[in-house]
This record gives C-alpha cells, structure tokens and sequence, in this order.
C-alpha cells in the first residue's frame, strides 16, 4: 500500500489534474506537493531570466525569501487539509527525484503537457528525465477531459471555475 506520494506541481492544468488524480486514487496515503522554482525565478521574482546586478548579498536573500514564500503560499492555496506542501529550488527533475528519494515517497505522479518532441528536444522534460531515472513509479497525467468525480478534486483555479 501506498504510504507517501509526490505530486510536482508546476501550477498548470495538467499538475491540477495530476492533483486531482492523486487525490481520488491515493487518498489513504499522505500526499505532499512539490513545487520547484527555477533558480531565475528566485533571483529576480516577476522577471524570469532578469538577474540583479549590483544588490547585496542580503538583499538577494530576501528577494530569495520573499519569492520563496509566495510560491508556497500558492501551493498551499492548492492544498486540502491534511496535505504537505514544499518548495525547492533547482533543476525540476533531479529536485523531483531528490526530493522524493529524500522524503521516502513511494510514487511520483506529475502532469504532462503533450509537448511536441521538437519541443521537449529545445527545452527538455522532467516528465520523462524522471520515467527513466526515478526509482519509484511515476504516474503521468495528461490534459484530458475529466469524470465529475474526478474533476471535484481540482484545486481552487481558474480553470475550474
């Protein structure tokens, strides 16, 4: 029996219906969401790829926390009672499977987005960077029409609305 599950979060809707899925097939097991900011998006919140040049070391620190922190109050607006919420910074793939390794989660489950193969070549995916590298299973799912049932268990977005 399942007793820990990842679910990485990357606030999309396929990690919404990732979330919804892990939510009606695993709810006996404890479910932490994961989210993992980009390096870019921790040293300059609002403008991806900008860097700051020039700031002090503890002004980079807390534009690190303050990014930090409103990405986990995102998460955590996704969360339901009982769920575990965290933040990581890095690569998306190795800080999923590290994570995951770390926590002792038996499963990932992640969304994918269905990225044309030219596009996962420029720009790579986690998605399958971790089906061929993580230890644990890793459940992927795709944006696709959802059961009522299912879909009661998309977080609060806009999507859903």
């Amino acid at each position: 029996m399942l007793q820990r599950v990842i679910i990485a979060i990357d606030f999309s809707s396929a990690s919404a219906q990732a979330l919804a899925v892990a939510r009606e097939h695993f709810c006996t097991a404890t479910l932490r969401l994961l989210h993992v900011m980009r390096p870019s998006d921790v040293a300059a919140p609002g403008a991806a790829g900008a860097t700051h040049t020039g700031t002090s070391p503890l002004a980079s620190k807390d534009l690190r926390e303050s990014a930090e922190k409103e990405a986990l109050a995102r998460l955590e607006s996704w969360a339901q009672e009982g769920e575990e919420c965290q933040i990581v910074v890095g690569n998306a793939a190795e800080e999923i499977m590290r994570f995951t390794e770390e926590w002792g989660a038996d499963m990932i489950v992640m969304g994918t987005r269905g990225r044309s193969q030219l596009s996962n070549m420029l720009h790579g995916s986690a998605t399958e960077w971790l089906i061929r590298h993580a230890r644990q299973p890793v459940v992927v799912v795709h944006e696709v029409s959802m059961n009522d049932s299912t879909r009661a268990h998309l977080p609060p977005t806009e999507m859903n609305d």
